[in-house]
């Protein structure tokens, strides 16, 4: 008589089983469920040997190009969506809020404190903007010291931290609302630039017939006591690649126009004598309390 087979839902059921006694019922449930949709997906693409081995090979390879300044695993996540899929999940605001968008792989804590008005460029990055808005409640009210964290890239299509000539607190800083909630800052007009793509990812993307480009923009992290913290961008309303952000990060919401000055004109900010630009943009955080979770004022996703 021959032995039965072991059919592939048995070896599903043994391994979501292989957790059951897990103390940590969060753990638990992630996991088991994980199981059940690798599973499920190997079953529904018929996954080969070869095919799951070159994954293994591609992971691994991920894994290798990741170090302190560069995050291919976040970078998979970005352009596979997860990361603006667990975004919308993790933040329901209340109407009025400002919408968050992602984090990236380029943020690096600790940016320098400066004051109002200061300017992001420690050395030539492209043509200034003034940004400047405030820092508001969802009822309207100013949040006065609310924190703004801002980086951006220049117009070499770089962060400081992909530039090893550029200085470490370039176009990156932290600024404090005033009284009224207002803040402003100088920094450059952003321009598109394209994800690193000399890795795994910028494989998959050129395997699969997609571009890396995401469109310009300035990212923006805001925090208060007592209120969300909001990890957001400003996009640049005529920027290309708005439709096909590598990302998915865009949202109507967070377009802003970025209006042109000619030298000269008044309202120039100071140090400031060519073409320049303006954009106001308030950012309104909710409550810890309008979203049922306690405020973290040192989240920073």
């Amino acid at each position: 008589m021959s032995t039965p087979k072991t059919p592939p839902s048995a070896i599903t059921a043994a391994a979501v089983a292989s957790f059951d006694g897990c103390p940590d019922a969060r753990l638990r449930e992630i996991l088991q469920s994980l199981t059940r949709h690798l599973h499920a997906f190997a079953t529904d693409v018929q996954l080969t040997e070869s095919e799951w081995a070159r994954a293994v090979a591609v992971l691994t390879a991920t894994g290798h190009i990741t170090d302190a300044r560069r995050q291919e695993f976040i970078l998979w996540s970005d352009t596979l969506g997860l990361s603006m899929l667990v975004d919308a999940l993790a933040n329901p605001l209340p109407p009025g809020a400002t919408e968050s968008t992602v984090l990236g792989p380029f943020y690096v804590p600790g940016a320098p404190v400066r004051p109002y008005g200061a300017n992001l460029a420690e050395i030539a990055a492209g043509d200034p903007a003034w940004v400047h808005g405030r820092l508001l409640d969802t009822e309207g009210g100013p949040i006065p010291g609310a924190e703004l964290d801002v980086w951006q890239n220049g117009d070499d299509e770089l962060y400081a931290v992909q530039n090893p000539g550029a200085p470490d607190d370039h176009l990156r800083g932290r600024f404090h609302a005033r009284e009224d909630g207002s803040y402003a800052f100088l920094a450059v007009r952003p321009v598109p630039y394209t994800i690193p793509s000399d890795g795994p990812v910028g494989a998959m993307l050129e395997a699969t017939g997609r571009h890396p480009w995401r469109p310009a923009h300035i990212h923006v992290i805001a925090r208060a006591p007592g209120y969300r913290t909001l990890a957001t961008h400003l996009f640049d309303a005529t920027s290309p690649y708005l439709e096909s952000d590598a990302v998915f990060a865009v949202k109507p919401s967070l377009l802003r126009e970025f209006v042109a000055h000619e030298a000269g004109e008044p309202g120039a900010p100071a140090g400031v004598e060519g073409r320049w630009f303006s954009v106001e943009s308030d950012f309104v955080l909710s409550r810890a309390a309008e979203t049922h979770e306690p405020a973290d004022p040192g989240r920073t996703a």
